[in-house]
């Protein structure tokens, strides 16, 4: 039991412990509580708004001293259905008294939010009363049960009286600003504020309109790309630092920018001019500036609504001032009587100095208006602001003025609108006057243009009949709605009731084959209806109109609105019979030409098979002779018999001690073999590599179009050599190519050019023979091409020392079936003259007698082979 005794003992003992620590612990947090408690209502005593709680039975448990000053007595002990009599208590119309079940706290008691809810207390010791803004709150414990209600007091007896005073002064501004608004109401452009901050601030209606009011509160930086005001071409965006705002706000005045206007409100650009004022405080300094936009696209009246908060009353009349003196149309005010109260600077400028004083029955006769035929007085009855004191408006009333101000008959339109006070009273009239001159001028600008036009267009008509090239115009549907008389007579009339899928067949449209209908699908028309550009389509026309048929090269465009829109297509047909059958005369002599050069091509191919094939067949009898593998075999039996004693065996044995030296010879042996297998397979290697090469540049040159394109000279003229390689090595020709300070690119015909060379080089190859079976060389044959260029001409030379040209032979060599060899035809010289010279070029040749060599002489003018990037330089080069 002892044992026990001391356990139990122990475990008291801990736990009286950790019962003190507890205790500690509480009482540590009792004071942390009561210091929170205490804080916390020493806050609620010094708050500037008034805190009462009260208890869900009507007990008041807290009122800071701030409520008690604002209502003027502290808690009572009446119970809550007496506080509002107690209190004195009423609403905001001072005389009707508040229920008791509508007091703020008695509703939060009950579990009710409320805010801002605004009485009146007057009592005994609130005797003047106080107006008072609570706001409610019900209060909860932790457990979240309804315990109380508490509420905030806020005294706003000053802001009240801040309020009344405000309705006062509202009111003696409105008289103020009456005249000046009606103004604006008359206004039709675009009125943007901002402050000195560069900060969007206020804009009229018409400024909305245009898209302005996205600009709210952002920054003028941010305007042209917000609206998109854009300069007058259109391309970019108007700079900031040059907008009439910017310069403004800089105390600059900016008058009549032109810009454009486009954004989502305008998707169609609008034209704008705009000015900026400096808004000046009374020390002078910029605090603001303002816009005035004129749409010049099209004149509209606009009704500006000016709004400032209260602090900016006084500021929005100078603002309606500067603005009043910044508007480029000319404003005149009457009042009731017809007397001229107020003009604006433009109005003084054209005549309102000599109005003032006087009425405006008088403004005919004083100003000089006219009707528009300049002679006439204008009618006193018809005038605008005689009529706005009728209560009539007038809109864009054309007018002509001219006086003492204006000698020069100015052109105007005359806006006017009554000015009435709240009760629709008319207290005078104001009259907008704009100069329309410039509008006038451009109007009659306008009729002499469309005058040019008309003379343009049948100018334009007679070009489009008479043009050699066929023009066919089609609408989007594919119907065609113009053809001129050279496309009527390709096509057999212009039958415009012919449906895209029946032209193919109507008009007889073929490939270039003659046989094979072009696809319908296909025709450059057809593709330009779709929105897509074609380029020199070559097809074949043939139809009653045209039986024996004709080759045309067809271009095709869509035609688009100014929008992009596809509306059409048009096609153009030009006539290239004449250059096909000419083509094709040149192709088939060039095809008879290229005979001999066959010959000589297979020749060199079958002499290079010739090597691969020995090289070949040395390659199989050294692989099927190798007495090497078979020695190599032996020796590896020999070790594989002894690879248990292999270190013995190569050590003591007789047979094993040669196998060193056995090894040695046979990598001698294997050695050199594999040096003469690999020169036999590069020799097959290079053979084949030639045969590749002839086959692929001939292929390359084989065909037989006849467009031009830009080729490497150096590398045209290397190529064609190639052909022949197997012929010059076999004979030790040396051939020399010099293109040093060469044009690189010429525009040629390509696989003519290169049959040309080939022909030449081939040439200047028999020649050599010939002379090598005369027995006459004195010298190791070389075949010489050199290249030189002028300002007007490129020059090849060609030139052999084989046997040469008689004196009568130098012309005779380029005619047709003319040849010196018993097996020649007589066609490859005379090929290559004819493309030489349909080209635009010479050719000619010239020897110094037989045996002593021959110089074929070619010239093309230097115009008709350079390319686009030459003639560029060249151009570059002379201006």
């Amino acid at each position: 039991m002892e044992p026990f005794l001391d356990m139990t003992t122990t475990e008291l003992k801990n736990e009286n412990r950790t019962l003190r620590n507890e205790k500690e612990k509480l009482e540590a947090e009792n004071r942390d509580l009561q210091e929170q408690l205490n804080r916390m209502l020493t806050i609620f005593d010094s708050l500037s708004e008034g805190v009462v709680a009260a208890s869900i039975k009507g007990e008041f448990l807290l009122a800071n001293p701030t409520a008690q000053g604002i209502v003027g007595m502290g808690p009572t002990d009446d119970p809550p259905d007496e506080w509002s009599e107690h209190y004195g208590t009423f609403y905001p119309d001072k005389v009707t008294p508040v229920p008791n079940e509508q007091l703020p706290l008695i509703r939060a008691m009950q579990g009710e939010v409320t805010n801002n809810i605004e009485l009146f207390i007057r009592n005994e010791q609130r005797p003047e009363g106080v107006s008072i803004s609570v706001s409610g709150r019900p209060l909860h414990d932790a457990s979240g049960e309804l315990i109380g209600g508490v509420i905030l007091l806020r005294n706003i007896t000053e802001l009240k009286a801040i309020q009344d005073r405000f309705t006062e002064t509202m009111s003696s501004f409105q008289n103020q600003t009456q005249v000046l608004d009606a103004i604006f109401n008359s206004i039709s452009d675009g009125l943007i504020v901002v402050n000195e901050y560069g900060q969007y601030v206020m804009f009229n209606a018409r400024a909305e309109e245009m898209g302005a009011a996205k600009l709210h509160r952002k920054h003028i930086k941010d305007a042209p790309k917000l609206v998109g005001l854009f300069r007058p071409d259109g391309e970019s965006h108007y700079p900031v630092n040059e907008l009439p705002l910017t310069r403004a706000l800089l105390g600059e005045n900016a008058d009549n920018v032109e810009m454009l206007l486009q954004n989502e409100t305008l998707p169609h650009a609008i034209h704008i001019s705009t000015s900026g004022r400096p808004i000046l405080s009374n020390e002078g300094h910029v605090t603001g500036a303002v816009a005035v936009l004129r749409d010049i696209t099209r004149l509209k009246r606009t009704e500006s609504r000016l709004k400032e908060s209260v602090d900016q009353l006084e500021h929005q009349s100078q603002l309606l001032e500067t603005v009043f003196n910044s508007i480029g149309d000319s404003v005149v005010v009457v009042d009731e009587d017809s007397n001229y109260v107020m003009f604006n600077k433009r109005a003084d400028e054209i005549g309102g100095l000599k109005l003032r004083k006087k009425k405006s029955t008088d403004s005919p006769w004083e100003i000089g208006l006219f009707l528009t035929d300049g002679k006439s007085r204008f009618p006193e009855d018809r005038l605008p602001l005689i009529l706005a004191l009728q209560g009539r408006n007038s809109d864009n009333v054309e007018m002509v003025m001219r006086n003492e101000f204006l000698p020069e008959d100015m052109h105007v339109s005359v806006t006017g609108r009554p000015i009435m006070d709240n009760k629709g009273k008319i207290t005078g009239g104001v009259a907008v006057v704009r100069d329309i001159t410039r509008l006038k001028l451009t109007e009659e600008r306008l009729r002499k243009t469309i005058t040019q036009l008309e003379h343009q267009t049948q100018l334009f008509e007679s070009v489009f009949n008479n043009i050699s090239d066929g023009i066919v115009v089609a609408d989007e549907l594919g119907k065609l709605t113009m053809f001129n008389p050279t496309a009527e007579q390709i096509a057999g009339g212009p039958q415009l009731d012919v449906s895209i899928p029946d032209w193919t067949e109507k008009y007889g449209m073929y490939c270039m084959d003659k046989e094979t209908e072009f696809p319908t699908d296909e025709l450059p028309l057809v593709r330009a209806i779709r929105g897509e550009s074609t380029d020199n389509v070559e097809m074949f026309v043939r139809n009653p109109s045209i039986p024996e048929g004709a080759y045309i090269s067809v271009s095709g465009r869509p035609l688009r609105d100014e929008n992009g829109k596809h509306h059409g297509g048009v096609a153009v047909f030009r006539d290239m019979t004449e250059r096909v059958r000419a083509a094709e005369r040149l192709n088939q002599a060039f095809a008879e030409g290229r005979l001999e050069v066959v010959e000589t091509i297979l020749h060199n191919i079958g002499n290079a098979i010739n090597s691969v094939a020995v090289g070949v067949d040395t390659v199989y009898k050294q692989l099927a002779e190798d007495v090497l593998s078979s020695r190599l075999n032996a020796l590896a039996n020999a070790l594989k018999a002894h690879q248990e004693d292999l270190g013995d065996y190569v050590t003591n044995h007789p047979q094993g001690q040669k196998v060193l030296p056995f090894i040695l010879a046979l990598a001698s042996d294997l050695d050199e073999a594999d040096r003469d297998l690999k020169q036999t397979i590069e020799r097959v290697r290079e053979k084949t590599s030639h045969i590749v090469d002839i086959v692929r540049t001939q292929k390359s040159h084989g065909s037989t179009t006849d467009l031009r394109k830009d080729i490497n000279l150096a590398e045209a003229l290397s190529s064609a050599v190639k052909v022949l390689h197997e012929s010059i090595e076999s004979r030790n020709i040396r051939i020399d190519i010099h293109c040093d300070e060469m044009m690189e690119d010429i525009r040629i015909q390509e696989s003519q050019f290169h049959q040309m060379i080939v022909n030449m080089v081939k040439n200047s190859i028999e020649a050599i023979d010939e002379l090598e079976r005369t027995g006459e060389p004195t010298e190791a044959p070389f075949i010489e091409i050199r290249s030189v260029i002028d300002e007007d001409s490129l020059y090849i030379d060609i030139m052999d020392n084989g046997i040469g040209l008689g004196g009568d032979q130098s012309d005779a060599i380029f005619s047709a079936g003319y040849t010196t060899k018993q097996t020649g035809t007589g066609l490859g010289l005379h090929s290559s003259a004819n493309f030489v010279i349909a080209a635009g070029g010479k050719i000619s040749a010239s020897s110094d007698g037989y045996g002593k060599g021959t110089a074929i002489h070619i010239v093309f003018p230097r115009s008709r082979i350079a390319t686009d990037l030459q003639v560029i330089e060249e151009v570059d080069g002379q201006s």
